[in-house]
């Protein structure tokens, strides 16, 4: 064996054991913004779009070849051997792969009989054929055919066009409008952009599982406000209208119905959901039996959801069950399936205090908790229909991370089947006899690896060595608690520098998120983020981040604390938690800064001006600066509209407290943000310059939230490094 294969397989050994191994001290390099954010080769790659294949008998993904080719392959799981399935020198719909603006489209769909694989290219519909290898054009026109669905039995295919629904039939060839009604601003099939941002909701039309008929999503946005997108880049600025409703504005009117695919269909039948059209519908699903729809109904303050079951062929409703919130909000997850032969419902509530799972009768009675205690259910990932088993994610092991369990539907024999600490995203296959773990810690990139159903690896099928890490020197990540000066406990990650000397004293910067049910102190692979917080480490910084009261991961109590006044409880504590930190012997008091990204940007912006006698500078990334800028969804969740709590959004508004600047503040936005609003950063920037305070501003031309690109997010960084060496 070759040395550099010795110590290939060292690297693996290494890495599945959970350790990141450092070079030795003589070789170690300084961390750069360049080398962080110019290029890939600290980020790792990964397998992309893991599909089960339809038998059950292996997976496929895509892969880049070296040349820079889109393939798929296929992984065998009974041989262990891996095949190019597709390869794009040979499947031309391939090498033309796009994605969706906002949210991504899979860019490929295995048909339900396994015999072919649909291929959105372009503006146009490409079928693969396994069997023969050919691939076949279906639609060859200048109109996209958006969001295509096999029908179950392989028989149609359904899709998005000119803002309606059509269904292909693959064995004639012909394809069939089934809608009439869409048009620009009634939106057929998908949603609007509130819907996708905060029900986190892609597809808007579901088949019936006997393939007969479509449940459709219908949202008229015409009375929804407009805000304007403007790209001020060229001589004659392009303006962009969107329809964006903020905090108290009217919201899309939605409507549910089902029209048949075959004959004459009837027409479409409306789903009937009550004289009230100021609501959400967040979810539907069909029952096994095809003859009825479950329709969630929530309503606007979003503390009130019913479980309505829709009669498919008349429309008619009945209430399942219901729950409400007299003091905080209902999340919506998609952690709901009908087990049982559709006999039976399981149900992810907050209901005792924790997120768990419930099994309902279909008369709406609850039958038993499953799973109970102080942790939560983060997903359910597999349910065992012939062994009565639930294969679910969750954090009893700890707050911090996530593991894979399995439990018997009555509730017994729970067992964890993941091994290392971390964090561990799953794949499932359908039959539930395998899955795949995209597995990582604090000290482990993620890694991909496949496992049996009793945890047991079958293959490590991506290591992520990323060999340039070894080159650079990382401090480790520790994690503990505090208890702060109003007798909070919280959690917290730090991040000390390399040879760190207790007797000296540092400079802090506190990294923040903070918004309702997040979490920033886990146990997972850090990334770019990471890794710049570790270069900051290696000029001298200590890094830490604390998750405050309304964060997630410690029960409904714990986060509901804040409703109805964002950001009070979550300032409270993270001033709180500097003035921990000051006072610890190692800690530089005078040098605490404090920076964040979205919530975060809000946090610490919000933190510097409120607790400017701890602070000495912050950095505020796409900050909601006051949350009556922001889209009624999110917002409303937590704060009701402003007609119903107009203090709370006065008293949690930073733009309110410009006056209050004392240390330094770097604010960011990109202006071209569709989700967070450059006039949130600009409506701070003019509270500060009324209050003649000064301050530094970057804005980001034909950015959006995220503020992307290699070369932007290089000149971002870099600008925040230096504006943190100077000022703190």
């Amino acid at each position: 064996m070759s040395h550099s294969k010795v110590l290939q397989s060292f690297w693996q050994v290494a890495l599945l054991a959970g350790l990141f191994v450092f070079a030795p001290a003589y070789a170690q390099k300084q961390l750069t913004v360049e080398a962080i954010y110019g290029g890939r080769e600290l980020s790792g790659s990964l397998p992309s779009a893991v599909q089960w294949t339809p038998d059950g008998k292996a997976f496929t993904y895509f892969q880049r070849s070296e040349d820079g080719k889109l393939n798929v392959w296929r992984y065998d799981l009974a041989s262990k051997q891996k095949s190019i399935l597709m390869d794009s020198k040979n499947v031309s719909a391939l090498a033309e792969q796009r994605q969706e603006n906002r949210f991504t489209l899979g860019n490929y769909f295995w048909s339900p009989d396994g015999n072919a694989i649909l291929l959105p290219s372009k503006n146009d519909l490409h079928l693969y054929d396994i069997a023969s290898g050919a691939t076949k054009r279906l639609t060859n026109d200048e109109a996209e055919e958006r969001d295509p669905q096999f029908s179950p039995d392989s028989r149609r295919i359904a899709f998005l066009k000119n803002h309606n629904l059509h269904v292909l039939d693959l064995a004639s060839g012909t394809t069939r409008q089934l809608t009439t009604e869409g048009q620009e601003h009634i939106l057929i099939g998908k949603f609007d952009w509130v819907y996708e941002e905060e029900f986190s909701i892609r597809t808007g039309f579901y088949w019936s599982p006997d393939s007969r008929h479509i449940a459709y999503f219908q949202l008229d946005e015409r009375e929804v406000s407009v805000f304007p997108l403007v790209d001020f880049i060229p001589v004659h600025n392009v303006y962009e209208p969107m329809r964006y409703p903020k905090a108290g504005d009217k919201n899309s009117i939605v409507k549910i119905g089902v029209i048949g695919v075959e004959g004459t269909n009837g027409g479409t039948r409306w789903v009937d959901l009550g004289p009230e059209t100021d609501i959400y519908v967040p979810r539907i699903k069909w029952l096994p039996n095809s003859a009825e729809l479950a329709v969630l109904r929530l309503n606007r303050d979003q503390n009130h959801l019913e479980f309505l079951l829709a009669d498919a062929a008349t429309g008619a409703t009945r209430l399942l069950f219901e729950e409400k919130e007299s003091n905080g909000w209902i999340d919506i997850n998609d952690d709901w399936r009908f087990i049982a032969n559709g006999q039976q419902l399981l149900w992810l509530s907050l209901r005792d205090g924790w997120p768990h799972l419930f099994l309902y009768d279909m008369n709406g009675r609850v039958v038993r908790q499953v799973t109970q205690g102080q942790w939560g259910v983060t997903e359910v990932e597999g349910v065992d229909e012939k062994n009565k088993l639930i294969y679910f994610t969750a954090t009893e092991k700890s707050h911090l991370e996530s593991h894979l369990y399995k439990i018997k539907w009555d509730g017994a024999g729970m067992k964890r089947l993941t091994a290392r600490d971390g964090h561990h995203a799953i794949n499932m296959s359908d039959n539930t006899k395998f899955y795949f773990d995209n597995f990582s810690n604090v000290s482990t990139p993620t890694q991909a690896v496949l496992h049996k159903n009793d945890g047991s690896i079958v293959e490590v099928i991506e290591p992520n060595n990323i060999p340039a890490l070894q080159e650079y020197q990382f401090s480790a990540v520790e994690f503990s608690t505090m208890t702060t000066s109003d007798n909070v406990v919280l959690h917290y990650s730090m991040i000390k520098p390399p040879n760190f000397d207790p007797n000296k004293k540092y400079p802090v910067l506190m990294y923040v998120y903070g918004g309702p049910g997040s979490q920033t102190v886990v146990n997972r692979w850090g990334s770019s983020r990471g890794h710049w917080h570790q270069l900051l480490a290696q000029k001298g910084y200590i890094v830490v981040s604390v998750d405050n009261r309304g964060t997630g991961g410690r029960g409904k109590q714990f986060m509901m604390q804040t409703y109805k006044n964002l950001g009070e409880l979550e300032t409270t504590d993270q001033i709180n938690a500097a003035k921990w930190l000051a006072q610890q012997p190692y800690v530089d008091a005078g040098r605490i800064g404090i920076w964040g990204w979205s919530y975060g940007g809000y946090m610490s912006a919000f933190c510097l001006l409120k607790g400017n006698e701890v602070f000495k500078a912050a950095v505020s990334v796409a900050p909601v600066t006051d949350w009556r800028n922001y889209d009624t969804i999110y917002t409303e969740r937590f704060m009701l509209t402003p007609a119903k709590n107009p203090e709370g959004y006065e008293r949690t508004a930073p733009v309110k407290y410009a006056k209050n600047l004392k240390g330094k503040l770097l604010l960011v936005h990109g202006a071209n943000d569709d989700n967070v609003h450059m006039s949130n950063a600009l409506q701070l920037a003019m509270a500060l310059q009324d209050a003649r305070k000064p301050f530094d501003f970057m804005i980001y031309p034909r950015k959006q939230h995220g503020i992307s690109g290699r070369d932007t997010q290089v000149h971002l960084f870099n600008m925040i490094t230096d504006f943190l060496l100077e000022n703190l």
